[in-house]
């Protein structure tokens, strides 16, 4: 009997030694769940470690029995190495075990927004006395939706289909829309873009961009009732970011500098604006009248491209300011002078045209604004534009500074993707500085 009661008090202490609370306990403390935590010990120094009691270590967090007395899990799988495979936290980006470093997974439809935009002439509100053939205030809603369809995970390259579309009124008596105030969109464009970053340093980065194919849509009026079926062309850019002040200043941090360059055609039914409802009665080369849909005598533009150069200054956080010089040549098609000879009663006949024809034009544009980012989720733009043919209507070359056609605006955009994340709650806590420069592919 007495043997017996000792071995029965053996086994039970042995219960109790195995059913306390960490006494074998192999799950780490909350430190040894962080990345950079130590690599496993030998066996051997583990068992030695065991042996010691260390009162400063903190007790094992408490967590909720699971099926069959086992520790329930705690949004994830957990995968250890000397450690216990219970089920650990998930530090994936936005799970609910998320530490204060992790970050949440970027949208894929980042980088779109909704702009509201009111420009007007400089004649129109006083601020150029030389009289404008047509004073014009309008409005306009820009939709500009984009979607990431690849990136590499250091986000140094990646694939976006991007879009605009804008709906404009104008409240002016125009001259291109039927009905005062009436409300009109423009051509629809959607490309996609690559954006890799080639270098980056600090505030040094250069980046390229190449947008294959970009495409135009007739949904504005006048494109809609002329001929146009849609534009296909490409673009390619090169930026380069460099360090003005430094990161520990707090104005004039760095500066940026673009070049652009594109080429577009525009596939029509015809070399000359055409409308199939116009049916206007002309004379026809056998002498008989006949309804035509020709427009006008101007021809397309067969080819057009354009040659950017933009340049932007951080002032202060959330303060820049930019300026943008464009040079655009479009090509005409041209006409071939040949002689008339079936059912004219005079013989052959070559039409007359005008003697050396210039079927080139130059649109240039000069722009500067100054971007303020009020907040996370909206910003707010002022500047100056001056988008003219280069020759005028009376001959003469105009400034790109400034011409009749000239205007100021001011916008306000909407981030969609940053009112999104806010209003889900998704935001982690920011300073009130601006973000860091962004690559072209971060863009």
């Amino acid at each position: 009997m007495k043997l017996r009661g000792m071995g029965l008090s053996s086994l039970l202490a042995a219960l109790g030694l195995l059913w306390a609370p960490g006494a074998l306990a192999q799950d780490p403390p909350e430190e040894a769940a962080d990345e950079e935590a130590p690599l496993p010990k030998p066996p051997a120094a583990e068992d030695d470690e065991e042996k010691k009691d260390d009162p400063t270590a903190p007790p094992p967090p408490a967590q909720p029995p699971g099926p069959a007395g086992q520790p329930a899990p705690a949004g994830g799988v957990g995968f250890g190495f000397g450690a216990s495979t219970a089920p650990q936290a998930d530090t994936g980006a936005g799970g609910p075990g998320a530490g204060p470093d992790s970050k949440p997974k970027p949208l894929v439809w980042r980088g779109t927004s909704l702009g509201w935009d009111n420009s007007a002439t400089t004649h129109t509100v006083g601020l150029q006395e030389q009289q404008s053939r047509n004073p014009t205030y309008e409005m306009s809603f820009a939709f500009q939706p984009r979607y990431y369809l690849w990136e590499t995970e250091e986000a140094n390259q990646s694939i976006s289909l991007r879009a605009r579309i804008d709906l404009v009124r104008e409240f002016t008596n125009s001259d291109t829309t039927t009905r005062e105030g009436e409300w009109t969109l423009t051509d629809l464009s959607l490309f996609p873009q690559y954006g890799r970053n080639l270098y980056k340093d600090g505030l040094v980065s250069t980046d390229l961009g190449i947008r294959l194919p970009t495409l135009a849509f007739p949904t504005s009026k006048v494109s809609a009732n002329n001929g146009r079926i849609f534009a296909a062309g490409a673009q390619v850019f090169v930026a380069q970011g460099f360090p003005l002040a430094g990161e520990d200043s707090s104005a004039f941090k760095r500066a940026g500098v673009t070049a652009r360059v594109g080429y577009n055609h525009w596939f029509t039914e015809a070399t000359q604006p055409t409308s199939s409802d116009l049916q206007r009665v002309r004379m026809g080369p056998d002498g008989r009248s006949l309804p035509g849909d020709q427009l006008g005598g101007a021809a397309f533009a067969n080819h057009q491209a354009n040659f950017d150069l933009l340049a932007d200054l951080s002032i202060i956080d959330r303060v820049s300011f930019g300026m943008t010089f464009s040079w655009r040549p479009s090509w005409k098609y041209t006409f071939e002078n040949r002689e008339v000879c079936n059912n004219v009663v005079t013989g052959c006949v070559t039409p007359q045209t005008v003697d050396s024809p210039n079927n080139f034009s130059v649109i240039t544009l000069f722009g500067s604004e100054v971007s303020v980012d009020v907040l996370d989720e909206l910003s707010v733009a002022a500047g100056y534009a001056n988008l003219t043919l280069q020759v005028g209507p009376d001959g003469t070359r105009r400034n790109i500074f400034g011409s009749p056609d000239s205007r100021v605006y001011l916008t306000v955009t909407a981030k969609l993707d940053e009112i999104y994340t806010t209003a889900s709650g998704n935001r982690q806590s920011q300073s009130a500085a601006a973000p860091p420069v962004r690559t072209v592919a971060q863009r």
